[in-house]
């Protein structure tokens, strides 16, 4: 009997390859907390960003200071090295401390990189969603008083007290409320 697997091939282009590694990681920020999949989907989506914007001569990182605060003085606390050639050559440590808020904000650097570069800058809406909750979850990241603008333009509805209550899972069934079982 001849075995042979006939491929399926998917064609997609780099920055949809990027969308997809971002998806994936809000998806698993939102439902597992699995932050060894966050952080390596977000690097991988970084690295595709990167690239395209060389080729492109474009700047994908935007400037950031009209929503995140500026950083703190430096911290005391040291940082055990970068994650992605951590995972990619675990023979060099036997332990890894990964930083949730760092893992975050490089997902949302991506998400927010993924804007300037892709044809349509709003992304998806589990991205605009992920960006919500991070402002919610972090809002010490963020300049003073950038959610009251939100609360005037979205609608009556958002609630930044309310919002904070929820759990992500909440949060994104109340946002993107497909989530809820069938029949």
């Amino acid at each position: 009997m001849d075995r042979c697997i006939n491929a399926r091939l998917v064609k997609l282009t780099k920055i949809e390859a990027a969308k997809l590694h971002i998806e994936s990681a809000i998806w698993l920020w939102f439902v597992s907390g699995d932050i060894v999949s966050v952080q390596t989907l977000a690097a991988a989506a970084h690295r595709i960003l990167r690239e395209l914007a060389v080729l492109s001569e474009a700047s994908a990182w935007p400037i950031t200071s009209a929503y995140i605060a500026p950083c703190p003085e430096k911290n005391d606390t040291e940082q055990s090295g970068d994650p992605v050639s951590f995972f990619r050559h675990s023979k060099k440590h036997d332990t890894y401390e990964v930083s949730e808020q760092w893992t975050e904000l490089n997902l949302f650097n991506a998400v927010m990189a993924y804007g300037n570069l892709a044809s349509d800058p709003s992304g998806s809406a589990l991205m605009s969603t992920f960006v919500l909750r991070v402002g919610v979850e972090r809002q010490d990241l963020f300049v003073p008083d950038v959610f009251s603008l939100l609360e005037k333009r979205i609608s009556k509805t958002f609630n930044l007290e309310r919002l904070e209550r929820l759990s992500r899972m909440d949060f994104l069934k109340d946002f993107l409320g497909f989530l809820e079982p069938a029949g």
